[in-house]
């Protein structure tokens, strides 16, 4: 998580913390993948006559869902200091 502190708050005070999502599907990587992953697999199991692991497939899915807040996300603070 990227928290930045406001400006003109002080460290020792507690502050109002301001969260910033990476948006990961704007990244060149991420549009690589999103692209090219089924037909990366497709390609791969024709030329092996073999399955990809499944856990291979599993991390290209994950890959895809982590940062996309339509798959959920989670967000903590501090009772005590609000960070």
């Amino acid at each position: 998580m990227h928290a930045a502190r406001q400006p003109g708050s002080s460290p020792g005070q507690a502050s109002r913390v301001h969260y910033e999502r990476h948006r990961p599907e704007q990244t060149a990587l991420y549009r690589l993948v999103q692209q090219h992953a089924a037909s990366f697999i497709a390609h791969t199991e024709a030329s092996t006559g073999a399955a990809l692991p499944q856990f291979v497939k599993d991390e290209f899915d994950a890959f895809l869902e982590c940062g996309i807040l339509a798959h959920g996300f989670l967000r903590l603070r501090c009772g005590d200091c609000g960070h």
